[in-house]
């Protein structure tokens, strides 16, 4: 059994002595290749109680003559004087060995390398102790998903000695113990440690060890491999209501309560315990092979950025639990949803520290220096930081993946290729999109990450020649049958047709169909049209079918069904109103509007009446599914001619029934606002629990004038502070890099946004004269929401609050910016008055000057007006 020793601490030691002559004569010398700091390793050695080997190697010599250099070692019994010098075989791999030594004897060394007899390059000093004693490391035992029971026994040892075992993913014991995690055990004879935080599916190494003080013995080195896990993000994640759906548990961990392993920045195993910040990533692992969440989940889910856990601490409630001893936030969505987070601490080296802090990985370096990255921390509260690449923190996956179900029967159908035949495109952006060879059912359709793909895919869109063939020609279609007939009517660029037919088969596990004749996808380039091919999405509407080049990539021929072929006919726009006597329209069909004129305000009326409404609603058939990020607002509602009052925040909004319909629920007594057959909010007066109303009540008309959005608000805004002194100086866009998401809540069918309240504090001394301008403003918001209501919390000018009048700070717009107008001597506030003082006759408000900062506290209440019932 050979028995290995090196230095306790090896964090002391990082970086290696470099001697070298710096002479001038010494120029002639360096016409060859020379070393760098580093290239010299002082390695592990052999002991006995009489005798030590000590062993080194050099990087950089593998192709030079070991003439032309020399090796060996400096040793002695004091590490400043290692005064004994001994040579070495010639080799980029070097050992020496000591005889006649006594057995505990301390000897300090250190490997060298000199080129031609002239310049010297050594490597670290390390510690050896002569002894009898001897380390074996064992089997592991009880391998699992997160780790095993390591085993291993000592003889001979000390009575001070401790011992434990070093982890790490590689089998180089010289890197094990100098990069390694170093783990102690209770018993010291019968070396035993549990180690059930680490990643699945990887290949662990492990060796025994000796702790005798001054250094540390080391047996044989062994391996285990925890297994795999198959994530299903609908059972391992929770949707809390959120962008995101956030995992159970960290990674390491089997459960929520588990604290989980942890990792350095970009390590995969959690056994880095180097202090170096270059054997860490140095850019974004978010989304990439080094992303620790992509890795443990097979590629289901990522890191969360800090914008991600910034919306998680901002939109749930937050309670602060202890069990078994151990220290848990629990975070309950909007939705009611909840997880918990551990305070597991961080690790810098082989040390956890501060157990009671959480210490969490987001998938950003920092981008003002590459040894950091941004993590989100919580103790007594939460916060993003940046903190050294080398620190262990915890790791808890998010994931935007879905499981959507593969429906073989929605592919028996024509498939025409949708490359703006009809006018324009009518599922997709493009004829083509340009996707990765690796992308899958998996990453296009469930959503899920893909490593090999650093953008958007690229949608290959009009005129763009070089596909092959001319934008806008009938190539004719293609026709799954359900009994395995593939029939395809093919028109060639000079008109000719042709008819032939085939057979398909379908590979449900993998997404794939295999056709024996080309799919249509015009005159192309590409040879592999038929075979074997990808599914990488399939709708009512839409299929994308992956054809490969010779390139790195596939290429998605874009197809629209024979139903979105009908449905392109108009977007039909119906009306459901029945009143409390059940009678009215189930269903009237008030306008079908063309895909060119979707876009922009409208106008619909039903003739006929309503006795108090039961059930109203407003369809777009189709439009959610053609158009997912679509928007559709209620800006006017007539009955009988007359304008009534509604509140629009009591709506419900979106694919309510899951038929791809854009729904708007008005009033609907079995609908998303109803308890037990009652609406619970009227928006139409100040009802409460009814399964009626009669405000909403007509003997003649129903005119409602909405707005459609193809492409709607949803997205990050960035409220800013606007203010302009006299000399028309100051900031005409200040912000502090707070941000908020508007989405479209699918499980509330709600518009929301994920934070409403908002800081800004400017600081200037060029606004001791006052101001001609204040305001906050939000970019391109009024366009979607030009009812939307904040109201002033506060303002602080030089740190103190400035008393104002609440009803003269009033919500404006320079569309499509939305404006909380504090003043403006162009605005509205010009006419109606300035809520903080008297202008003078230039326009200025006095009472708005400060000598450093001015603080504006904000909140948006609303998104749609609320209305006063009487």
């Amino acid at each position: 059994m050979r028995n290995k020793i090196f230095l306790g601490i090896l964090v002391t030691l990082l970086g290696f002595a470099l001697n070298s002559c710096s002479d001038k004569d010494d120029y002639s010398v360096a016409t060859g290749t020379l070393l760098s700091d580093g290239s010299v390793t002082t390695g592990v050695f052999d002991v006995t109680a009489t005798t030590a080997t000590m062993n080194g190697s050099v990087a950089g010599l593998d192709n030079a003559s070991t003439s032309s250099y020399t090796v060996g070692f400096y040793y002695g019994s004091d590490k400043d004087n290692l005064s004994t010098k001994v040579t070495a075989t010639s080799g980029t791999s070097f050992s020496y060995t000591i005889s006649g030594l006594v057995d505990n004897t301390t000897l300090y060394y250190q490997a060298y390398v000199t080129l031609q007899g002239r310049l010297t390059y050594t490597g670290e000093v390390k510690t050896l102790v002569t002894t009898e004693a001897e380390v074996i490391t064992s089997d592991a035992e009880d391998i699992n998903a997160y780790g095993a029971i390591l085993n291993g026994s000592v003889t001979n040892a000390t009575e001070d000695a401790t011992g434990g075992f070093v982890i790490y993913n590689k089998d180089d014991i010289d890197e094990m113990v100098e990069k390694g995690l170093h783990v102690t055990a209770s018993n010291v004879s019968t070396l035993n440690y549990t180690k059930y935080d680490l990643m699945n599916g990887q290949t662990y190494y492990y060796a025994a060890y000796l702790d005798l003080v001054s250094c540390k013995l080391y047996g044989n080195v062994k391996s285990f491999t925890t297994s795999s896990l198959e994530t299903d993000v609908d059972e391992e994640f929770v949707d809390l209501g959120l962008s995101v759906k956030w995992a159970k548990h960290n990674v390491g961990a089997a459960e929520e309560y588990s604290m989980g392993g942890h990792f350095g920045f970009g390590e995969i195993t959690g056994t880095m315990a180097t202090l170096d910040p270059t054997d860490y990533a140095s850019a974004d692992i978010y989304k990439t092979a080094n992303d620790i969440a992509y890795q443990a989940t097979g590629g289901k889910a990522t890191l969360p950025t800090a914008d991600q856990f910034e919306e998680l601490f901002a939109s749930c409630t937050q309670e602060r639990v202890t069990e078994g001893g151990a220290v848990y936030i629990k975070l309950t969505g909007p939705n009611g949803n909840y997880i918990y987070l551990p305070a597991a601490g961080y690790r810098v080296g082989s040390d956890v520290i501060n157990d009671d802090m959480g210490v969490y990985m987001t998938g950003n370096i920092n981008s003002g220096s590459s040894d950091y990255a941004i993590a989100y921390t919580f103790d007594e509260g939460a916060r993003r930081q940046t903190l050294a690449t080398y620190t262990g923190m915890s790791v808890r996956p998010v994931s935007t993946a879905k499981n959507v179900k593969f429906d073989k029967s929605l592919l028996y159908t024509k498939w025409y290729l949708d490359n703006g035949q009809t006018g324009k495109q009518l599922v997709f952006k493009g004829p083509v999109t340009q996707y990765r060879v690796s992308d899958t059912w998996g990453t296009v359709t469930n959503g899920e990450p893909n490593p090999d793909r650093s953008n958007d895919p690229w949608e290959m869109g009009a005129n763009d020649g070089w596909i092959g063939y001319t934008y806008g020609t009938d190539y004719g279609y293609m026709e799954f049958l359900e009994d395995g007939t593939f029939f395809v009517h093919r028109i060639a660029e000079d008109g000719t047709v042709s008819d032939e037919t085939g057979t398909f088969t379908v590979d449900e596990v993998n997404k794939t169909v295999t056709v024996s004749i080309p799919v249509i996808c015009g005159t192309t380039w590409l040879a592999n049209t038929s075979g074997t091919r990808n599914i990488l999405s399939l709708t009512e509407y839409g299929l994308q079918i992956g054809l490969t080049g010779t390139d790195d990539y596939q290429y998605a021929f874009n197809y629209y069904s024979q139903k979105a072929k009908e449905d392109n006919e108009g977007v039909k726009v119906k009306l459901l109103a029945v009143g409390s006597d059940w009678q009215g329209t189930w269903g009237a069909e008030l306008a079908t509007l063309s895909p060119d004129e979707l876009d922009g305000t409208h106008t619909s009326t039903y003739y006929g009446s309503i006795n108090g409404a039961m059930i109203v609603t407003l369809d777009a058939a189709g439009l959610k599914t053609r158009y997912p990020n679509a928007f559709v607002r209620i800006d006017d509602i007539k009955l009988d001619g007359t304008s009534i009052a509604f509140d629009a925040n009591k709506f419900f909004y979106g694919d309510i029934e899951g038929n791809g319909n854009f729904r708007v629920e008005l009033f609907n007594i079995y609908g998303k606002g109803a308890n037990n057959g009652a609406v619970v909010e009227s928006p139409f007066s100040n009802a409460t629990n009814v399964g009626s109303d009669p405000a909403f009540t007509c003997s003649s008309s129903i005119e409602v004038t909405y707005t459609i959005y193809t492409d709607g608000a949803y997205g990050t805004y960035t409220p800013q502070l606007i203010t302009i002194n006299p000399s028309w100086g100051g900031t005409w866009g200040y912000d502090e890099g707070a941000t908020f998401t508007l989405s479209l809540n699918s499980e509330t069918a709600k518009y929301e946004i994920t934070e409403n309240t908002f800081d800004i504090t400017y600081k200037s001394d060029a606004h001791s004269e006052g101001s001609i301008m204040t305001f906050a403003q939000i970019d391109n918001l009024y366009k979607y929401l030009p009812t939307l209501h904040s109201e002033l919390n506060y303002i602080k000018l030089d740190g103190n609050e400035v008393s104002f009048d609440a009803s003269k700070v009033v919500d404006s717009n320079e569309d499509p910016k939305y404006r909380l107008e504090l003043w403006n001597m162009y605005g509205i506030t010009s006419q109606n008055g300035c809520g903080f003082g008297t202008p003078s006759e230039s326009g200025v408000i006095s009472e708005l000057a400060f000598s450093s900062s001015m603080e504006l506290n904000f909140t948006i209440k609303n998104l749609f007006k609320v209305p006063t019932f009487e």
